[in-house]
């Protein structure tokens, strides 16, 4: 019942989101129903357009459920950003490098090398957190923002192409690019390795011991540590986790559409992966539909912008009205949560 009442509070939420974009729409456009049309149905009216908006949901499907392992263990990981970008470029630097290496080999190592380097990061936030109450929210996020320099340094310095033109790694092999889907569109395979590590996270959710020691530390940390739960181990196995999955979803966009490593790719990816988990209730499945959603507002505003006069904008004003709202919610049950745990917020 709980679940129902909190998906019934979402529906509602994006409902008010919806609406408050189709008056925006109605404000800042001279063809309001066509640009209203554009949004809603451009997404779906050919297979460029749809497999672009699948291919959009790929990373949000990854750092949506990184972000929602972390939230069930009550561990708060806001370096998603910087943990998706450092992973993404030791992936894509170990791929370069690889260049003549058989492609599954290669695709492997990339893979596992991008969400190590994401669990390393974000493990650092959880060891704090549990060895000297260091705030996991606030060390993740310190530690994201440098990481970001960090990666651009090496883009723009040693790991950059003379004769990109920009910010950018060299080309990894072509033949280490994930098999496209719906061609001309940038969907690619990828969607097949997110849904099959959700999928496992559900089950390791639902079925393991890990994953109900996460649960039940995210719902009383005190409760769990009067009944045995290592609650500081389940802190720092649930935040590695969520930054590994934060860096396979930056080393998947890169096999999948860039075929390197690009300056600011893959900005906003980490935030709006909160928001998906926000969204998506930290219930791994519904991380999907989450994330599809995003990509529908991002897609639909972009279509709309190519075939009438409003800006892709539109969809930043949903996105944030959607995350301003369930974020509101979600920060009056936690205080609601502390307080009930006696715990002084």
């Amino acid at each position: 019942m709980h679940r129902i009442n909190g998906l019934i509070k979402t529906a509602i939420t994006i409902g008010i989101a919806l609406v408050i974009g189709i008056i925006a729409i109605l404000l800042t456009s001279s063809e309001p129903g066509n640009s209203i049309k554009q949004f809603f149905i451009g997404p779906f009216s050919n297979t460029y357009f749809f497999g672009n908006m699948i291919a959009a949901s790929i990373p949000l499907m990854l750092t949506g459920l990184a972000a929602s392992l972390a939230f069930s263990a009550s561990a708060f990981n806001l370096g998603l950003e910087g943990q998706l970008y450092f992973g993404a470029l030791v992936g894509t630097f170990l791929a370069v490098k690889m260049s003549g290496f058989p492609a599954i080999l290669a695709i492997v190592i990339s893979i596992f090398a991008s969400a190590l380097a994401g669990g390393i990061i974000a493990g650092i936030s959880g060891w704090l957190k549990a060895k000297w109450e260091v705030n996991e929210l606030i060390s993740s996020l310190l530690i994201s923002y440098t990481l970001v320099y960090v990666v651009d340094y090496f883009l723009e310095g040693p790991f950059n192409d003379p004769e990109a033109g920009m910010a950018a790694s060299p080309y990894m092999n072509s033949n280490f690019m994930l098999p496209k889907i719906l061609s001309p569109s940038d969907l690619h395979a990828g969607v097949f390795i997110a849904i099959a590590v959700i999928i496992f996270f559900y089950f390791i959710y639902k079925k393991s011991t890990v994953g109900y020691e996460m649960v039940i530390t995210g719902r009383n940390r005190k409760f769990s540590n009067y009944s045995g739960i290592p609650v500081k181990k389940v802190i720092i196995l649930s935040m590695c986790l969520s930054g590994s999955l934060a860096g396979l979803a930056g080393i998947i966009d890169n096999l999948g559409i860039y075929g390197r490593m690009i300056r600011g790719y893959s900005t906003g990816y980490g935030w709006n992966g909160i928001a998906v988990a926000l969204i998506a209730r930290n219930h791994p499945l519904l991380v999907i539909p989450a994330a599809l959603l995003f990509a529908f507002l991002e897609s639909g505003a972009n279509v709309a912008s190519l075939m009438s006069d409003i800006t892709p904008e539109v969809a930043r004003i949903i996105q944030s009205v959607i995350f301003y709202l369930i974020t509101a919610e979600g920060l009056v049950s936690f205080i609601g949560k502390k307080r009930r745990e006696g715990i002084k917020t």
